[in-house]
């Protein structure tokens, strides 16, 4: 199966004034936001750095650590990010507008950056959750909150993203929350930014309350919105989606298909398929059915408590929660039985119904280079414009 590494080396050496962004660059872009460019990368809308000059001095700074983005997050998107600096596609666009945002006071995890294409565009990403514990209490929040701070940030962004750069077509995109903040933005911005928007991507990104896709603000937007997602999704599924979905083949199994590096790759496109999986399916029907449940006073409220719980002085991030599992267990035992209930319910909604996942041979950076060493590039299969 070919993967976002595989299209580098198919497609790597042409610039975007060549051919000008797919859908798998979009996946990329998306990928490469995850990374913490802080200090690295402008923070504001200037001409940018190269691509490529970003990313050895993050090599350089991160060295002999454990090329890690934190728990949920698998090493290989950072050799992802390194392995499109090299190309001649990515390598040479530049970069800005970096922003970085985690304020535990108002709940708002939001980071953005600007990448500054040579075919006079740019593409606005927008990351998804971060390791951090506030990120996925503002992700729980959405389930009571609209609009949640981050989409208010990120329509801000947007829309100075667009004043700095007056002469270029702007794409939009991001994964998971990402996916989320990059519609939310498109739809909420000024009627001169939209019309600058060449395509908004949401990359198995959750949805949004009834009453926001009814708005006329996203109406206006859903012919340039392109959701994404793989045929056995459980993030992508949440909440309410109103515009038509494209399903991608993935070689990894439920809640792993998350991962995009398992997105399957052909030409200048992902791999489409028919339609999600009869199992996808269910996983949606009930945790809509489990949210429909509880007004969103005891959703607020179960949120706010396992927040409260699971946070402290030491524990900040999933990775120092993973690290911490006695704070888990103490933290559990001082539940109520009615939200013990309703976790559990949850958990066998997401655990029972994910089968084990699969050996992953198709992102690991080793692999993947002996792989395609040892077999011609499939040429024939491409549209390389």
């Amino acid at each position: 199966m070919a993967t976002l590494f595989d299209y580098l080396d198919w497609r790597g050496d042409l610039s975007f004034s060549q051919s000008g962004v797919c859908e798998v660059d979009n996946l990329i872009f998306s990928h490469i936001c995850y990374l913490d460019f802080e200090g690295l990368i402008p923070n504001n809308f200037t001409k940018g750095i190269m691509y490529l000059t970003a990313m050895k001095r993050y090599k350089q700074i991160h060295k002999g650590e454990n090329n890690s983005l934190g728990l949920i997050f698998p090493p290989e998107v950072i050799t992802l990010a390194t392995k499109a600096a090299r190309s001649e596609r990515f390598g040479r666009i530049r970069v800005a507008g970096h922003v970085n945002v985690i304020n535990n006071t108002t709940q708002m995890q939001f980071s953005a950056t600007t990448f500054l294409l040579d075919d006079d565009t740019c593409f606005v990403a927008f990351r998804g959750s971060d390791d951090t514990l506030i990120a996925w209490k503002e992700n729980f929040n959405m389930s009571f909150m609209s609009p949640v701070p981050a989409q208010v940030r990120a329509v801000e962004y947007l829309e100075e993203a667009a004043a700095a750069y007056p002469d270029r077509q702007i794409y939009v995109g991001g994964h998971s929350k990402g996916g989320n903040l990059a519609v939310f933005a498109a739809s909420k911005c000024s009627k001169q930014t939209k019309e600058r928007l060449v395509a908004v991507y949401s990359n198995d990104g959750p949805g949004f309350t009834r009453k926001f896709i009814k708005s006329a603000d996203y109406q206006e937007m859903r012919d340039k919105i392109r959701t994404l997602v793989p045929q056995s999704s459980v993030i992508g599924m949440l909440l309410e989606h109103e515009e038509g979905y494209e399903v991608v083949n993935s070689t990894q199994t439920g809640l792993y298909q998350h991962n995009g590096l398992s997105w399957e790759v052909k030409g200048r496109s992902f791999v489409h398929l028919d339609s999600i999986t009869d199992e996808s399916r269910k996983i949606d029907r009930t945790l809509k059915l489990w949210l429909s449940e509880m007004s969103y006073e005891k959703r607020q409220r179960m949120t706010d408590t396992i927040y409260e719980l699971l946070s402290s002085s030491t524990v900040k991030t999933l990775t120092d929660l993973n690290a911490e599992k006695l704070i888990v267990l103490k933290a559990w035992n001082t539940l109520n039985p009615e939200d013990k209930k309703l976790i559990k319910r949850l958990i066998s909604l997401l655990v029972i119904n994910t089968p084990k996942k699969k050996k992953d041979t198709q992102t690991d950076a080793k692999d993947q280079t002996n792989k395609n060493a040892s077999k011609p590039k499939p040429r024939k299969e491409l549209n390389r414009k």
